[in-house]
C-alpha cells in the first residue's frame, strides 16, 4: 500500500470514529511520526550493519552474532496506538447497569499512594537525560500492569512504546539499536523474558543499553516470588541469574499493594463506575483488582464443575494447578494435562468418559468466565502473531488460589508419570523433583532428578549426590560428583563434602573441598576457606572468592581480617557482602552502627533491609534497645518491623521461618513482661494484622498459657499457607495425643514441611522401625512408607 493510500485510510477511519463520538486511537500525526521514526531507524540500522560487514541491510545482527529480523510490529509505536489489553492489562468485570459495554471493560482508575511515587519517577525521567529502569512488584491481579499503563499514559503520552514478547525479540530489538530517545520499553511479566531461555543474554544487553545516554524508560512488572528467584543469590548451587540480578539491582522499585485500604476504599464507594461499585461490594478484604478481573467467579466456576461432562475439564484444570504450584513454570504442555487428568477422576467417571473427553475438557477449561478470564488460556507465539500449539497457561488468579486451596494435596500417580514424560523442560523437572522431596517422596524425587540431569540440567546432580551420600552410597556419589567436576562444576562435590562433614568425617570433607577448589570457582574457594577456618591459605582463597563475586566471601574475609585491618576496610567488606544479599554481612553492619551509638544510621540501614522483605535486623535492634533499658524505643522499632512485614503478607506466608517477626514480638513481650494486660493487648493487636506469620508468632507466645487460643491462631495462619503454623499445630496435637495428630502431620508433609515431623511422631509412638524406614527412604506417592530403593 502506498503512503498516500495509507494516509487516506487513516483519515477515513478517524473521521468515522469522530462521527460516532469515539476518540480515534491513532491519527495522521501518529502515522507521520511513526513512519518518520521507522525510516530513520531502518537507515541507521542498515548503516550500522554495513559497518559490521553484513551483506543484508534488512537483517540486524542479534546480540549472539546471528542475523534476526525485526518486523514493523516489533518496532516502537506511538503510545496512542497501543490498546491497554495489548499491553497485558486485565479486562474487568462488566458494569451491570450498562448494556453497551464492549468485551473489554476498563473501569475508572483509583490513584493510590504507589501511583504518585511511580508518576514522580516518570516525570523526572521525562525531563532527564539518562535511561531509567522501573520495576513494579506485586502479586497476581493486584493491578501492576494497569498501574504502569496509567502512569505512562499520564506522564509520557507523547512517547513511543515497544513491547517485546520474549527474550529473543528483546535481544533483536536491542541489537538493532531500535530504542531511540523518548521510548518506553514495556516488559510486562518480566520473568518470562529474564528467567528462561535467553534471559541472561537479554539482561546483559539491557545493562549495556542502560549505560547509554538519552531519555529512555524501561518499565517491568514482576511477582515478588519471581523477583526473589531472579535476585536472591543461591547458596551452594550454581548461580543461574547473575545478569538478571545485576540488572534488577539497578532498578527503582515500586510495590503495588494487594489490597485497597484507607482513602482508596473511600474513593471506591464514592465512584459512579458500576464495575468498581460491584468490586467494592464483593471484596470486603480490599482485593478489588482481583475481583475486577473475575477471580471469585472463576473460582466458583471451577469448584462447581462436578457434572457429568464438566468433571473432565475440572480434572484437567486441577492438573494444571498442581503443575504450576509445584514448580512447572514453562507453558503447560497439553500432553501433560491429558496424561495427568485420569488420576483426578473416579473410576466411574473414567469408565463413562467419551472418546473425545479431552477435547471436551479443554473446551470447558477455555470458557471465559464472565467474559473476562478462562482457567486455561493460549500462550502467545514466540515470534509474530498467534498462539503456540500444544501448550496453554493457567489463569494467574487460579494459580494464586490453588497455592492455598490445594497446599495439603499431593497429586496422584498419573500426575507424576505425566510430568516425568511430558514436562516442558529439564528445569521444570528439577523444580517438580524438589517439591516432591520437600513432601517426603524421596524415591520419586530421585527419579525426576536423574531424568532432569540426564536431559542436561546440571543443578540436578547436587541433590542426587546428597541423597546417595545420606544412604551410604558415598563411593557412587563421589563418582558422579567427579564427573561433574571434570566438566567444571564443583557443586556436587561440595554437596558431598558437606554431607560427609555432618557425619563428622573432617578429613574426607577437606579432601573433597580441596579437589572442588581446583576449578577456581568462587563457591569452592569460599568452602575451602570455611574448612581451613584460618591462616594464609584461607585468607587467599577468600580474597579470590571476593574478586569472583561470591556473596558470602566478603563477610568471612572481614571476620578473618578483623584484628588486622582497619575499621574502614572492615566496613567496606561488609557493605560488599550486604549489597550481594548476605544476611551475616547485613547484621554485622547494623551491629557496628549500634555499637558506635549511631542508632539513627542503624535504623535507616535496618529499614532499608526490611523494606526489601527482611525485617530481622530491625527486630534485633528492638531487642538490643530493650536490653539497653530503652523500652519505648524498643516498642517503636518492634511495631515498625511488624508493620513492614505486613506489607508483604502474602509472600511472608511462604517463608518457613518467621525470624524477623519473632525477634520483633520477643522485644514487645519483654517490654510488657511485668504487665499482663499490656502483653494481652499486644497479642490481640498482632492478630489484627494481615500477615499469617504474625498470627503464628502470636500463637507461639500463647501456647503455654492459652493453648486453645494458640491452636485457633495456628489454624488460621495455616489456612493461609504458613508452614511454620502448620508444623506447630501438628506439634500441639501430638503433645496432647489428639486422635487426628497423624492426619495433621501428614498434611504438613504434603504441604512441604518434609517428612521429619511425621518421623518424630512415630518415634514417640514407639514405631521406631517405621520411623527409620521413612526417614531414610521417604514415602510413596500414596503416602505409604517406601520400601528400600536404589538409584
Amino acid at each position: 500500500m502506498s503512503a498516500e493510500r495509507l494516509i487516506g485510510l487513516v483519515r477515513a477511519i478517524g473521521a468515522e470514529a469522530k462521527r460516532q463520538g469515539v476518540e480515534p486511537l491513532c491519527d495522521e500525526r501518529h502515522l507521520f511520526d511513526f513512519d518518520h521514526w521507522r525510516r530513520r531507524h531502518r537507515d541507521a540500522a542498515a548503516e550500522r550493519i554495513g559497518r559490521q560487514g553484513s551483506g543484508t541491510a534488512q537483517q540486524p545482527m542479534r546480540s549472539d552474532g546471528e542475523p534476526g529480523i525485526l518486523s514493523p510490529l516489533d518496532l516502537p509505536r506511538p503510545l496512542a496506538c497501543w490498546q491497554p489489553e495489548r499491553l497485558g492489562v486485565h479486562a474487568a468485570i462488566l458494569d451491570p447497569l450498562r448494556t453497551d459495554a464492549t468485551s473489554f471493560v476498563l473501569p475508572a482508575y483509583i490513584v493510590r499512594r504507589h501511583d504518585h511515587d511511580l508518576r514522580d519517577l516518570l516525570t523526572a525521567a521525562a525531563s532527564g537525560e539518562d535511561p531509567v529502569l522501573l520495576v513494579l512488584t506485586g502479586y497476581s491481579c493486584t493491578g501492576k500492569t494497569r498501574t504502569a499503563y496509567e502512569a505512562v499514559a499520564a506522564c509520557l503520552a507523547d512517547w513511543m512504546l515497544v513491547y517485546p514478547k520474549d527474550a529473543d525479540s528483546l535481544r533483536r530489538l536491542l541489537a538493532a539499536d531500535a530504542l531511540g530517545p523518548r521510548t518506553v520499553l514495556w516488559l510486562n511479566e518480566a520473568q518470562e523474558l529474564l528467567g528462561g531461555h535467553g534471559g541472561e543474554a537479554a539482561a546483559a544487553a539491557l545493562r549495556r543499553r542502560l549505560e547509554q545516554p538519552g531519555p529512555l524508560v524501561i518499565i517491568a512488572t514482576l511477582w515478588p516470588g519471581h523477583r526473589h528467584e531472579l535476585t536472591d543469590r543461591p547458596t551452594g548451587v550454581q548461580d543461574r541469574h547473575p545478569q538478571a540480578r545485576a540488572l534488577l539491582a539497578a532498578a527503582r522499585g515500586i510495590t503495588v499493594p494487594a489490597v485497597f485500604d484507607g482513602a482508596a476504599l473511600g474513593q471506591l464507594h464514592e465512584t459512579d463506575d458500576g464495575s468498581l461499585t460491584v468490586a467494592a461490594r464483593t471484596a470486603p478484604d480490599g482485593s478489588v483488582t482481583q475481583t475486577l478481573a473475575g477471580g471469585p467467579a472463576l473460582v466458583q466456576w471451577y469448584e462447581e464443575a462436578d457434572g457429568a461432562q464438566d468433571c473432565y475439564g475440572k480434572a484437567v484444570v486441577t492438573a494444571a494447578m498442581d503443575a504450576r504450584r509445584l514448580g512447572h513454570t514453562s507453558p503447560l504442555p497439553l500432553a501433560l494435562l491429558e496424561a495427568a487428568a485420569p488420576g483426578y477422576l473416579t473410576d466411574a467417571q473414567r469408565a463413562v468418559a467419551p472418546a473425545e473427553w479431552f477435547e471436551t475438557a479443554l473446551a470447558f477449561a477455555r470458557t471465559r468466565v464472565k467474559d473476562v478470564v478462562a482457567a486455561l488460556g493460549d500462550v502467545a507465539h514466540d515470534h509474530g502473531m498467534g498462539a503456540q500449539p500444544g501448550v496453554c497457561r493457567l489463569a494467574d488468579y487460579l494459580d494464586h488460589y490453588a497455592r492455598a486451596a490445594r497446599r495439603e494435596c499431593f497429586p496422584p500417580a498419573s500426575f507424576w508419570h505425566a510430568v516425568e514424560h511430558h514436562a516442558a523442560t529439564a528445569a521444570d523437572l528439577y523444580e517438580l523433583a524438589r517439591s516432591a522431596e520437600r513432601r517426603g517422596r524421596l524415591r520419586l524425587s530421585a527419579a525426576l532428578l536423574r531424568r532432569a540431569a540426564d536431559e542436561g540440567h546440571d543443578p540436578a546432580w547436587e541433590p542426587i549426590v546428597t541423597m546417595m551420600a545420606y544412604r551410604g552410597l558415598s563411593e557412587e556419589a563421589e563418582s558422579l560428583a567427579r564427573s561433574a567436576l571434570l566438566s567444571g562444576d564443583p557443586e556436587p562435590m561440595l554437596a558431598l563434602a558437606w554431607t560427609l562433614s555432618e557425619f563428622g568425617d573432617a578429613d574426607e570433607t577437606e579432601r573433597l573441598v580441596r579437589e572442588a577448589a581446583t576449578t577456581g570457582r568462587a563457591s569452592a574457594l569460599t568452602s575451602l576457606a570455611v574448612v581451613l577456618s584460618q591462616g594464609p591459605e584461607a585468607e587467599a582463597a577468600l580474597a579470590e572468592a571476593v574478586t569472583l563475586g561470591d556473596p558470602e566471601a566478603p563477610y568471612l574475609l572481614a571476620e578473618l581480617r578483623q584484628n588486622t585491618c582497619d575499621l574502614a576496610e572492615y566496613e567496606e567488606l561488609l557493605w560488599l557482602g550486604a549489597s550481594a544479599g548476605d544476611r551475616n554481612a547485613k547484621g554485622e553492619l547494623v551491629t557496628l552502627k549500634c555499637r558506635a551509638d549511631e542508632w539513627d544510621e542503624a535504623e535507616v540501614l535496618a529499614r532499608s533491609f526490611a523494606e526489601r522483605g527482611d525485617v530481622f535486623e530491625l527486630g534485633m535492634m528492638a531487642i538490643d534497645r530493650d536490653r539497653g533499658g530503652d523500652r519505648a524505643e524498643a516498642e517503636r522499632l518492634a511495631w515498625t518491623a511488624v508493620e513492614l512485614a505486613d506489607r508483604d503478607a502474602l509472600g511472608a506466608a511462604k517463608r518457613p521461618w518467621p525470624g524477623g517477626t519473632f525477634a520483633a514480638v520477643a522485644a514487645l513481650m519483654n517490654v510488657y513482661s511485668d504487665d499482663e494486660d499490656g502483653a494481652e493487648s499486644v497479642l490481640h493487636r498482632l492478630t489484627e494484622f494481615r500477615n499469617p506469620q504474625t498470627w503464628a508468632v502470636a500463637a507461639r507466645c500463647q501456647e503455654s498459657w492459652h493453648p486453645d487460643r494458640a491452636e485457633t491462631l495456628y489454624r488460621r495462619a495455616a489456612e493461609r499457607g504458613d508452614l511454620f503454623a502448620l508444623e506447630r499445630l501438628a506439634m500441639m496435637e501430638r503433645n496432647r495425643k489428639a486422635p487426628g495428630a497423624e492426619r495433621t502431620h501428614r498434611a504438613a508433609v504434603d504441604a512441604g514441611c518434609g517428612v521429619r515431623p511425621l518421623v518424630d511422631l512415630w518415634e514417640e509412638e514407639d514405631r521406631a522401625e517405621e520411623a527409620e524406614q521413612a526417614q531414610c527412604y521417604g514415602l510413596e506417592i500414596d503416602g505409604s512408607i517406601a520400601d528400600r530403593w536404589l538409584f
